[in-house]
């Protein structure tokens, strides 16, 4: 039976520094996606599996910005394609990425709140089948 990869989850450690923190206001969140080429679910999954990785992952996008978006309160500010390199080894790990996605959740507290929605962590298994890797940068907002 295939496993979670959860190498693309945050680590105890970085989320007890959000909550930690004295940050206020906004947090912008930077994510950096690659796809994998069809969506690999568990073999317990029940739903429809036969989808690519960039469709599986926007399942899990709906949750964090519609099913959950009265706890998260998400504001998609920018989502499109990596079009090229501009500085930087192409190729190369670091800068090979399908998409970014930009989300503005108005303070570290709904951001929190939705990690610990059910209805969005039920959710995650859209995100673990779509994601190859990623990257994501808490930035001010």
């Amino acid at each position: 039976m295939k496993t979670i990869d959860r190498s693309i989850d945050p680590t105890a450690d970085q989320v007890r520094a959000l909550r930690d923190s004295d940050v206020s206001g906004p947090v912008v969140m930077v994510n950096m996606l690659k796809f994998r080429d069809r969506a690999d679910y568990p073999e317990d999954f029940t739903g429809d599996r036969d989808l690519s990785g960039r469709e599986a992952y926007a399942r899990y996008q709906h949750a964090f910005t519609v099913t959950v978006g009265e706890t998260s309160k998400a504001e998609v500010l920018y989502e499109g394609p990596v079009q090229q390199v501009f500085i930087g080894r192409e190729g190369a790990a670091e800068t090979d990425w399908d998409a970014m996605l930009i989300v503005r959740y108005p303070d570290k507290a709904n951001f929190l709140g939705m990690m610990a929605n059910e209805e969005y962590r039920a959710a995650l298994v859209h995100r673990y089948a779509g994601l190859r890797r990623t990257v994501l940068l808490q930035c001010g907002g």
